[in-house]
Parts: C-alpha cells; sequence; structure tokens
C-alpha cells in the first residue's frame, strides 16, 4: 500500500487527478470481490464495449429411438442472447488537511478497505434486490422462473412488495429440499451454493431432517471452503451469509409477515448469472483549496445479467 499511500498525499490538479497505477487498480478490484458474497459465484466476462450481447443455449437436441431404415426426426437447438450494459459504481470520500497530519495510522490502507467494503455493499445489494437501476437483480419477478415459499408452496413468485400469494414461514429443509428439485426438474445439475439473510443462516444451524440428522455440515479449519466466505454445507450447498439480503420484505398483514419476512436462494454457481467488467477502479484525488481538504473517487464500470433464470431458485417469505 505504500504506493497508494504516495499517490494519496499528493497533490494533484484540478483538471484529471491522479490516476492509480494498473497494479492497484487491480488491487482494489480484489478487494471489492473480497468483501462480496455473490461475485465470486457469478460467470466473470470481459466487456469490450459499452453493451455487450452473450448467445446462450435455450434448448438443446433431441435423440430418438429408430427402427432399421428408418427416418431420424430432425431436432434443432435453441439459442437466445443476455444483455450486458455497463453502469458505474463510485465511491467518494473526503478529508482535512488536519486529519491527514494528525492521524496516526496508514490513511490509504483504511480508505482503500473501507471503500472496496462499501463498494462490495452496493454491488452484492444490486445483485440481489435491484429493480432496474442500475440493473435488474436476481429478486425481481421478471429475473426468476422458479420460487417456493415458507409455506412450502412451489412456484409462489407473487408480486415484488405485495407477495399476495406468497404464505410466509420459517426455514425447514423440506422448503430447502424443494427449492433443489425445482432447478434440478429444469435439467440443470444439482444446486451448489444457497445465500442467506444472516438471521435466517443462524437458524439452519438447528434443523434436522426428517430422522433428526442435521443438515448443517460445519466445516473444520483448514477446509478450502471457508476461504470462499463458505461457513457450512446445507443439504449439499455451500451456505453463505449476506448482509445485503433483506429482512423487512411484507407477505402479509400480521406481525409475523408485515415487513418481517427475507427472501433467500439456492442456485448453481457460474450459471445463474453474469457479471461485466467493462472497466477496471480508477483512483482519483483532488485538493480544495478554499477549504483546505482533500477528496478522494474511485469509480468502475460494469454489467449484470441473469444467464438462467431456471438455474436458480428463490426461497421467499423466511419469517426466522
Amino acid at each position: 500500500m505504500s504506493s497508494i499511500t504516495k499517490a494519496l498525499n499528493e497533490t494533484t490538479n484540478a483538471q484529471g487527478g491522479f490516476l492509480v497505477p494498473e497494479e492497484w487498480s487491480n488491487q482494489l478490484l480484489a478487494l471489492v470481490t473480497t468483501n462480496t458474497v455473490f461475485v465470486p459465484d457469478l460467470d466473470m466476462r470481459k466487456m469490450a464495449t459499452d453493451v455487450q450481447y452473450i448467445p446462450k443455449s435455450t434448448s438443446g437436441t433431441t435423440a430418438y429411438w429408430v427402427g432399421e431404415t428408418g427416418a431420424v426426426t430432425e431436432s434443432q437447438p435453441g439459442f437466445g442472447q443476455i444483455t450486458l450494459s455497463a453502469k458505474k459504481v463510485a465511491s467518494l470520500v473526503y478529508a482535512s488537511s488536519e486529519v491527514l497530519e494528525d492521524n496516526n495510522v496508514e490513511l490509504a490502507n483504511g480508505l482503500v478497505n473501507d471503500m472496496a467494503r462499501d463498494i462490495g455493499i452496493a454491488i452484492d445489494s444490486a445483485i440481489f434486490a435491484g429493480t432496474g437501476a442500475p440493473w435488474y437483480g436476481l429478486r425481481t419477478t421478471n429475473s426468476f422462473t422458479n420460487a417456493v415459499d415458507g409455506g412450502g408452496n412451489v412456484g409462489a413468485i407473487g408480486a415484488d412488495g405485495t407477495g399476495s400469494s406468497i404464505t410466509g414461514g420459517a426455514i425447514t429443509w423440506q422448503v430447502i429440499s424443494k427449492a433443489k428439485t425445482e432447478v434440478l426438474k429444469d435439467n440443470h445439475v444439482n444446486a451448489d451454493t444457497s445465500y442467506w439473510a444472516p438471521r435466517t443462516f443462524g437458524s439452519l444451524q438447528l434443523l434436522t431432517d426428517g430422522n433428526a440428522r442435521p443438515i448443517w455440515n460445519m466445516e473444520t479449519f483448514g477446509s478450502p471452503l471457508l476461504r470462499e466466505g463458505v461457513l457450512a454445507t446445507v443439504l449439499g450447498t455451500r451456505a453463505k451469509p449476506s448482509n445485503t439480503m433483506p429482512t423487512n420484505y411484507s407477505y402479509g398483514t400480521t406481525a409475523a409477515l408485515s415487513g418481517a419476512c427475507s427472501d433467500n436462494l439456492v442456485g448453481i454457481s457460474k450459471q445463474f448469472a453474469i457479471l461485466g467488467n467493462r472497466r477496471n477502479f480508477i483512483w482519483k484525488t483532488d485538493y480544495f483549496i478554499t477549504g483546505d481538504y482533500y477528496a478522494w473517487q474511485t469509480t468502475a464500470r460494469m454489467g449484470f445479467a441473469v444467464k438462467y433464470p431456471d438455474a436458480y431458485c428463490m426461497i421467499r417469505g423466511i419469517t426466522n
């Protein structure tokens, strides 16, 4: 971080500011990635233009049994496309000259880590709950096709914000199993990742299956999963808690359902969504002589889109 410290304490001109060298831009991107829950499980793409179209398979070929000299039935694969549109994420911090003179720690280290954390939170929030600005997230009803609610009802998509067809309830192992089954029914492999609001994550530890066996498998020290932010596996999925998953959704008028529910999900990593990188992080700093303070700003441009809507399943209306 010494190079960043040097850059942050240099007075820069008002026309362009100071750009962090490429190696530090990459380091900031790495820090942001470690401060997100969803990003490591997404299909990462480099965007060459502001809008990028990515082909995807929508249906496959079909094989048939035929008799001797019988005609072989023709089948054609189907294709669609995913649209990635670059959007800008930014963070801006001010600090007075007194702070620079009196701080007893490396200010650059603190700034870079704090800004990386805040940007990571902003990205995760948009990925999960985005409603069109900057993009439509995983939770919006036009993004997913599979859903199970807290009452164990399958296909309970409902309307965002009202959830008129959602039955709330506490998380159970049957609900998780049904969510995984919905993904399997759409000809995908077994869901390998799950994301949970922290309070629900705690409830998972107490769940047992029909034979009173715990479904929570705590990973031991040294497990490679721990380095990925996974604290346990739940019914074969790498379970990750995320503070960006709200717990104030309303799915009814009772105290337990009105503004007190969370939505969670299970999915297949690298299959349910794509994150495109249009431009890596750029860092700029400027000095304002009238107020005797410095400003630091970092920006990046990226795009997000659901890849296969049926490669994940929402678990909606969870009350614990």
